[in-house]
């Protein structure tokens, strides 16, 4: 049994015999205005008129609850949600613990999209006032015969979700975002189906800016988009947040890498698991960085200062930079590096070359340039490996470019000059 058809049962209940109900009328009129007209009329225009002359002929009827509950149906059969939330307080003022009227405001709350502060004051009362009344509401010596113990149990699950959920939206929308998140999330234990909740609890997350709760705002967005079922997002709202999603891991994470494990993970779980983590670009680059700085300190170094220089404060840096010795003994992990490391790209001119261009972070990126003030006495082939030190002269962030002055004796691996080819010897005249 569905929610609905609980709540109807609840309300209906006493409706069920004729003759049980015939002896509670005022009168055989008022019995038959509403057995045989009311409850017949399937046009709702003309059921709301004959709601309105019972209401007017037998304002203090025995059957209040059931009038309440069709003028709400008939205004959610005519499509006036505004007309639904008044009749369901006035509900509330006869009977103030009742659980319909509550379920119907929290429901308007949120189809209505009425942001104004009296309206989000009003839903804030909707769902705290349905939490207040939960367990008094679901006793057990309160169910009616017509549903299961299960279902019975199960509806109060369900209420408590809708209450959260409306909570949280009235949250939101006051920019509360932690708030808005916490009953997100408990809504989420008790509803974990609602795709429009997962979708919701990701926003807020993202919007308190917190490094730390980025995993748990993309793992609610992948959420949102691979929950399947009734309560799931309309698929073309799925793929939005789908690509969304994907876009923010990548950004986030810096590739594609451990996303379908983590989307198969969201399918079955509306929450991310204790100590769920993704890992940053900026997590896994600072660790690659320490194992570099142990296996190969020079190359490291030379990430930290390339990174340094094609970032945003590459000027400021640049300014305490240039015009020093370096490496010149930097420490890095446990090595004093005295010497950058590259490998030829080019050089020029080709004979007697004054500039060199090397790529240090792989052969073939021309990432440094190397000037002496004399030309160097011999050629170099390209591929060939030199250390340097010197002192920084010029840079461009893109395409990155560093120039060095270098003396000659601060480089090693210079190939030695050919020796002079020897001359034939002379021939003896006769």
């Amino acid at each position: 049994m569905n929610l609905k058809s609980a709540i109807a049962a609840v309300v209906l209940g006493a409706f069920c015999t004729t003759g049980a109900l015939a002896q509670e009328w005022k009168d055989r009129a008022e019995y038959d205005l509403v057995v045989e007209s009311i409850s017949k009329e399937q046009n709702p225009k003309t059921k709301l008129g004959l709601i309105n002359q019972w209401k007017e002929k037998y304002p203090d009827t025995q059957f209040k609850t059931l009038r309440h509950n069709l003028y709400v149906t008939t205004y959610q059969q005519l499509g006036d949600g505004k007309a639904m939330k008044a009749a369901s307080e006035d509900w509330l003022k006869d009977d103030p613990k009742a659980i319909p009227p509550y379920y119907w405001l929290n429901l308007l709350a949120i189809s209505l999209n009425d942001t104004s502060a009296d309206a989000l004051a009003a839903g804030e009362r909707a769902g705290k006032g349905l939490l207040s009344i939960l367990d008094e509401a679901f006793e057990a010596s309160k169910k009616p015969e017509a549903v299961s113990a299960a279902d019975w149990a199960a509806q109060k699950v369900s209420m408590a979700g809708i209450a959260n959920k409306t909570l949280g939206w009235v949250a939101m929308q006051r920019d509360q975002n932690e708030a808005a998140e916490r009953y997100f999330v408990e809504a989420l234990k008790h509803t974990p189906g609602d795709g429009a909740i997962s979708l919701w609890t990701g926003t807020v997350i993202a919007k308190q800016k917190k490094v730390e709760k980025q995993s748990a705002a993309l793992y609610h967005f992948i959420r949102a988009g691979a929950v399947e079922g009734p309560a799931a997002l309309p698929a073309d709202q799925k793929k939005q947040i789908t690509a969304y999603a994907e876009k923010s891991y990548v950004n986030f994470h810096g590739d594609k890498g451990g996303l379908a494990e983590i989307i198969a993970q969201a399918k079955t779980s509306p929450i991310p698991p204790a100590g769920f983590k993704i890992e940053s670009k900026d997590e896994i680059l600072i660790k690659q960085e320490e194992e570099l700085k142990r296996t190969q300190p020079v190359l490291a170094l030379w990430v930290s200062i390339k990174r340094e220089l094609s970032g945003a404060n590459g000027p400021t840096y640049w300014e305490n930079f240039k015009g020093t010795m370096v490496p010149g003994g930097v420490l890095v992990g446990e090595t004093n590096v005295e010497k950058f490391k590259g490998v030829v790209v080019s050089s020029s001119p080709e004979r007697r070359p004054k500039e060199v261009v090397l790529g240090l972070s792989s052969p073939d990126m021309s990432e440094v340039t190397i000037r002496f003030d004399t030309p160097m006495p011999n050629p170099i082939d390209p591929g060939t490996e030199l250390e340097f030190s010197g002192v920084p002269l010029e840079y461009t962030a893109d395409p990155f470019m560093l120039v060095f002055d270098v003396e000659k004796e601060d480089v090693v691996g210079w190939p030695k000059p050919a020796p002079p080819a020897k001359k034939a010897p002379a021939k003896r005249k006769k």
